[in-house]
């Protein structure tokens, strides 16, 4: 990597420990040689160990901003169609209540032809998840992680949810499935939502007017999950969710399939 592809133009304000304890990042991201400016760079925020802490995508003229704690380093990841992908150095801020940071982009120089995959690169997160990490950032629900996941490395994904407040997980003998419904749903007529990469899994059947049943076991696995949000009541509900019987509460499952691999 090379070092003029991230510039820290300014630092300010310094105070003492006891009057900031976070810093406001603001970044931009532009082009090396033209120096203008690059939109929609989709950007990752990094700790220290790799870990991904957000995930963001900058305006129409490249600005990104974001808050974190004093002390606490990070780094900024870049990526754009068409640019080479470039990862600042680790950023530390000490006593700075501010930092303004520039990257810049290289132009990728792309070949047409032969092509030979020889290896996989990272899978570019797709769009619905990057709605998911967002919803995840609000907190109006509750949230399971493939972070989670993989803590817990549970047989169904019925097990994870049994965690969640206010679920009721009911059935599951020998040969079945469990079915999930929200508690508060159990005396209406509608059934809990369940969406799986952004589709509704158990609308209502045309000729009985009834939920189709569904059970979630039966599938989706644990392995193939990336992310879970749960809403268990309408006043949480996000837009992209929201129907006759959202009422009842959501379930929304993002896969593997959708995003990271």
């Amino acid at each position: 990597m090379r070092l003029r592809h991230f510039l820290i133009l300014a630092s300010s304000l310094l105070l003492p420990a006891a009057v900031s304890a976070q810093v406001r990042i603001v970044g931009r991201v532009i082009e090396d040689q033209t120096e203008l400016p690059i939109g929609f760079t989709a950007i990752t925020i990094r700790s220290p160990d790799g870990g991904t802490l957000r995930r963001m995508e900058t305006d129409e003229l490249g600005n990104f901003e974001y808050t974190v704690r004093r002390g606490y380093g990070v780094r900024i990841h870049a990526t754009r169609l068409g640019y080479e992908a470039t990862t600042t150095p680790l950023l530390y801020f000490d006593n700075h209540r501010l930092l303004q940071v520039e990257v810049r982009l290289d132009p990728e120089a792309i070949l047409l032809a032969p092509l030979e995959i020889v290896a996989w690169s990272e899978a570019i997160d797709n769009a619905m998840l990057e709605g998911y990490w967002r919803r995840v950032e609000s907190g109006l629900g509750f949230y399971i992680t493939r972070e989670k996941v993989e803590a817990r490395r549970p047989g169904f994904v019925s097990d994870l949810l049994r965690e969640v407040p206010g679920l009721e997980i009911s059935g599951g003998t020998v040969g079945a499935r469990p079915s999930v419904r929200m508690v508060r749903a159990s005396n209406r007529n509608c059934a809990t939502q369940i969406f799986i990469d952004g589709f509704l899994a158990n609308p209502r059947d045309l000729q009985t007017g009834r939920p189709e049943d569904f059970r979630i076991d039966d599938i989706v696995s644990p392995a193939s999950v990336e992310g879970i949000e749960v809403y268990r009541g309408l006043s949480t509900v996000p837009a992209e969710f929201l129907n006759p019987d959202a009422a009842c509460g959501v379930i929304a499952i993002w896969t593997r399939r959708g995003g990271r691999s």
